[in-house]
């Protein structure tokens, strides 16, 4: 965020000072920005007088830069924080040090993906600030799991609960899966919580990305596969992959990875006409799951073939610009 720290509040109380304090020393963290409009009365504040050195040069730096470009819309340190009153002094301290809250239905797929995409697809300023919002204390980042889509709704109640009863604005983005079997699916039984998952974030205005594929392993690119396929579990692998490669884009966007596609589930897509009765052979060979159970795929995948994930390969994979929206979704909140 970029706190906008206005010369009322450079010559408030003792508190608003210390207040103040904490805001920059975050802001030496570099997981924050601060500017000075006042930049010509900053040297004879309250403030500047009794402040540490440090702490005077990082405000002195801040105050010579130029204005922000008033329409800039994308990035990071894009919201900002007005501190003009003792007040606006106590809820930027706050906001400060609240690390943004990324809410994932699945830690560990989700979770991953969230990852790999933005070491991978993110600007360098972007990543430079997950990297050092990570070593941060407190963290100016964190990617929490509700434990199921049907959980979401209640931890967003209480992120609202906690966030109310200390007098802080909610910093929160929630990311979850599709769980769509094909294109426009709204029969598979994660539909009435999706729903209820998309009411509460939009009651609270909170920002929401809902995975257009069926879930987080839907994303990994070609090359990650024929990694595997080459890899020390041999011909197995290949087999399946190979049947993997041969789906259709839409298929391949819906295709259960995680577990490999029950009878019930075959007999449901042929039926609909999403796959032709000519592919049974390729299903029956993609029945059971193309990595192991454990550690859990996204998991196993960044740690064994880490190196097949590329921009190029995301992107290719993604097809329609989905994750960048989605890293640009969380970088405005940052």
């Amino acid at each position: 965020m970029n706190f906008v720290l206005c010369a009322p509040a450079l010559n408030g109380d003792e508190r608003t000072l210390t207040l103040i304090d904490r805001i920059v020393d975050r802001v030496e963290e570099e997981v924050h920005q601060i500017e000075v409009p006042d930049a010509d009365l900053l040297q004879n504040s309250h403030w500047y007088v009794q402040a540490r050195a440090m702490r005077k040069r990082l405000l002195t730096t801040s105050a010579a830069k130029p204005p922000r470009r008033t329409d800039a819309q994308k990035g990071i340190h894009t919201k900002n924080v007005l501190i003009g009153s003792p007040c606006d002094a106590v809820v930027a301290a706050k906001l400060a040090l609240s690390p943004l809250i990324i809410l994932v239905e699945d830690r560990e797929a989700d979770g991953v993906l969230l990852e790999i995409a933005i070491e991978n697809l993110a600007s360098m300023e972007l990543s430079r600030l997950f990297s050092r919002g990570a070593k941060a204390v407190p963290r100016a980042w964190d990617i929490q799991t509700a434990g199921g889509i049907g959980s979401i709704p209640q931890r967003i109640e209480r992120i609202l609960i906690e966030a109310a009863e200390n007098s802080v604005p909610v910093r929160l983005v929630v990311i979850c899966d599709s769980d769509a079997r094909w294109p426009g699916d709204s029969s598979h039984g994660s539909v009435l919580a999706l729903r209820n998952v998309v009411s509460a974030c939009a009651a609270a205005g909170i920002p929401l990305h809902v995975l257009k594929k069926r879930a987080a392993e839907n994303y990994v690119p070609d090359e990650v596969f024929a990694g595997a396929a080459n890899g020390p579990e041999g011909t197995a692998t290949a087999t399946k992959v190979n049947a993997l490669f041969r789906r259709t884009r839409a298929q391949r966007d819906h295709f259960p990875l995680k577990d490999g596609m029950c009878e019930r589930e075959r007999e449901e897509v042929i039926s609909r006409a999403f796959y032709s009765e000519s592919e049974r052979p390729d299903l029956a060979v993609l029945e059971s799951r193309i990595f192991p159970k454990r550690p859990r795929m996204m998991l196993q995948l960044r740690e064994t073939l880490n190196e097949h994930f590329t921009a190029a390969g995301l992107a290719a994979r993604d097809g329609n610009g989905e994750l960048t929206l989605l890293i640009e979704t969380i970088a405005a909140e940052l």
